[in-house]
């Protein structure tokens, strides 16, 4: 009867996430039109230089930045279970289907962990919120070097008072900088932390917090250099789209403006079907105050920033949110040790 329960329990979960990422999948991209009335501008670019394979060269970058996010889970999620890449590359598309619903990519985890056959899921949980943290880590990091590129071209630093505030922004961004990568880096500690500070109770969540003494300076750093390696391959993209439809301006100020864009789409709280809007504004936002600076800017400017900001939204977020939803139905809510709990 158990037996039955769980198959039932678990078909019944699938089905309803299966449906809700369907359903604002289909009403994010048909519906409400706000990609397909975007793409239209595809039509005015494609004759321009190497647009087609800027196109092709993004679509194919795709798979690297999954990869590489692949391989980042399924490294920190090896201490639990073993797990085969194309697994791990399942759960990591599943993760994205089941965040187009859910607040600021928390999808992410229970799309992963519930395609787990053994491993104990808040520990899994935890193992993924490592890799998180490293992505979010190298968007501060980069964002900050964003903000100090950016600085001299907002406040005149020849002026005394901005100038000693350029360099104010430069020790903060170093000091920053080092303590989050030193506290990543040697996060194992936070394990002896939590039994110090938490005494004679640390016995109950000894066998979660001890997760974190699993991982030492070298897996965290391998860790953070692939969620670095993953920051170039998808600021890449956002580069190579921009530069496809018409915007001028080079790689290293490119990098400078989308290092900025997603420092602030960090901060904004969304998810991931109402992010398509959040970054287009901010976009459009940014590119306009520095195509203003250089006398760059036209009409035609802002749907131009943001077609390419939709569209890497669309191949990044969509389309994988799209292939995770067949993966949906190989999640496991209930398993046989724990037939009552998600």
């Amino acid at each position: 009867m158990k037996t039955k329960l769980r198959k039932t329990y678990n078909i019944t979960v699938r089905l309803i996430t299966f449906v809700f990422a369907a359903y604002f999948l289909y009403d994010q991209i048909f519906r409400k039109n706000d990609v397909l009335s975007l793409l239209e501008n595809y039509k005015n670019h494609s004759d321009g230089s190497g647009f087609l394979i800027k196109i092709f060269l993004v679509i194919i970058l795709v798979v690297v930045n999954f990869s590489l996010e692949t391989e980042k889970w399924r490294f920190l999620i090896s201490k639990l279970e073993k797990v085969s890449f194309w697994n791990a590359f399942k759960a990591v598309l599943t993760g994205v289907s089941v965040s187009m619903f859910l607040p600021n990519r928390t999808g992410d985890y229970l799309g992963r962990v519930f395609i787990l056959k053994k491993a104990d899921r808040l520990q899994a949980t935890l193992s993924t919120i490592l890799g998180s943290m490293a992505q979010l880590i190298t968007t501060i990091l980069f964002g900050m070097v964003a903000v100090v590129g950016l600085y001299p071209y907002y406040f005149d630093i020849s002026v005394k008072i901005y100038f000693w505030g350029f360099l104010g922004t430069v020790l903060s961004s170093l000091i920053i900088s080092f303590v989050l990568v030193f506290a990543y880096v040697e996060f194992y500690a936070f394990t002896d932390i939590l039994k110090k500070i938490t005494g004679k109770e640390y016995k109950r969540i000894k066998k979660y917090a001890q997760v974190f003494s699993w991982y030492k300076t070298g897996d965290l750093f391998k860790v953070l250099l692939l969620s670095i390696a993953r920051y170039l391959v998808f600021s890449f993209q956002f580069y190579l789209l921009v530069k496809a439809f018409g915007i001028d301006v080079n790689y290293f100020n490119a990098m400078l403006l989308i290092g900025m864009i997603y420092l602030t789409m960090t901060i904004i709280p969304t998810i991931a079907l109402s992010e398509i809007g959040v970054r287009g504004s901010v976009s459009v936002y940014i590119f306009k105050w520095w195509l203003t600076l250089h006398g760059q800017w036209t009409d035609s400017s802002a749907l131009q920033v943001l077609t390419a900001s939709t569209s890497l939204w669309f191949i990044n977020i969509a389309i994988p949110a799209l292939a995770g939803t067949f993966f949906i139905f190989s999640l496991r809510f209930f398993r046989k040790e724990n037939v009552t709990a998600l």
